[in-house]
């Protein structure tokens, strides 16, 4: 009987030591609730519509990271008012990790400048998480054009003054603003003709309506392999290995277009511990290192890459720098 009982008596010790040590380690600052993080389902929440890049890439890593988490984390297309509304979603909700935010950098960015009044401020109200990827766009015109770089259209641009055109999702978006960019850059003048959508830009530059889009690469691709349009520019840092005869901006002496492609963040209301944002981090960076996810993100033109919050908060900040820039020197976008 006494043998049995030394040993018991000896475990009951050791957990209550070990019960103690846990406390403490809770008193030292460390919430013990965050240990236990996530103990029920994530929310990402998605500004755009479902099918959209902020969409897919969400997706994808909510799979992975409800892998990693053994949790159900699942995707929310809050989609509308240029993003305002799936961006106030997660600035209104509980900083407890449990809601987050997969966004391209237009919303968090160019929306404070434009939008006469905001619900919410962006930058100040989101910590960021992790850089999540950035998605290069194609410079398309329509294949019966005579022109096959930007040498080209320029001097069909100061040939033709102001009456060529170029179609974008929308005034203020990322394209209207990187072809203005472009203008700048080249001295030239186009007309801008805002759309709904990358479809309805591309269907009527098909149409032979305007006379150039920027597009992202998966759907320039359809429409170069089906003959109709014709790619003269990429904006990413390098080509594009889905188009690799085309020469990216820079290439083709216009720096200014540096930068100007769409680039996604994971974020996370502001006052959500650092404890959580530090692991949704590293477990982002991990998830998209698997070259299961990249390779399958590369055949649509997206290169993804995960960050530290650091690192993603000052890439927003460097967007948001080149985004002034050029919004001032239209003389400014003012929307409702």
């Amino acid at each position: 009987m006494h043998h049995f009982e030394m040993p018991l008596f000896k475990t009951r010790r050791r957990v209550l030591r070990s019960g103690m040590g846990i406390l403490m380690v809770c008193f030292a600052g460390l919430v013990c609730a965050q240990s236990s993080w996530p103990d029920k389902t994530v929310r990402i929440i998605v500004p755009t519509a479902a099918g959209s890049g902020s969409d897919l890439i969400a997706r994808t890593l909510a799979q992975r990271l409800s892998e990693m988490w053994k949790q159900s984390v699942v995707v929310e297309n809050k989609a509308g008012a240029s993003g305002i509304i799936g961006v106030d979603a997660v600035v209104k909700a509980a900083p407890d990790g449990f809601t987050l935010l997969m966004s391209s950098a237009s919303p968090l960015v160019i929306n404070p400048m434009i939008f006469r009044k905001l619900p919410h401020d962006p930058i100040k109200q989101l910590a960021p998480v992790s850089h999540v990827g950035i998605a290069p766009a194609a410079f398309l015109v329509n294949s019966a054009t005579a022109v096959n770089n930007l040498k080209d259209l320029v001097a069909l641009a100061k040939a033709q003054p102001q009456k060529l055109s170029y179609g974008s999702f929308g005034q203020g978006s990322g394209a209207h603003l990187a072809i203005e960019a472009f203008n700048q850059g080249a001295g030239i003048e186009m007309i801008h003709v805002p759309y709904k959508g990358t479809g309805p830009a591309v269907s009527d530059l098909i149409a032979g309506q305007i006379t150039l889009t920027l597009a992202d690469l998966a759907t320039a691709q359809s429409q170069i392999k089906a003959g109709k349009l014709r790619a003269i520019a990429i904006n990413g840092p390098t080509r594009s290995p889905l188009l690799p005869e085309v020469a990216t901006f820079t290439e083709q002496a216009y720096p200014s277009m540096e930068g100007t492609y769409a680039r996604f963040g994971l974020l996370a209301p502001i006052g959500t511990p650092q404890v959580i944002l530090n692991k949704v981090s590293a477990d982002t960076i991990t998830a998209l290192n698997d070259p299961l996810v990249s390779d399958r993100f590369t055949s649509l033109g997206y290169t993804l890459s995960g960050s530290t919050p650091d690192k993603l908060r000052t890439w927003l900040k460097e967007d948001g720098e080149r985004w002034g820039k050029v919004i001032q020197s239209i003389g400014g976008i003012v929307l409702d």
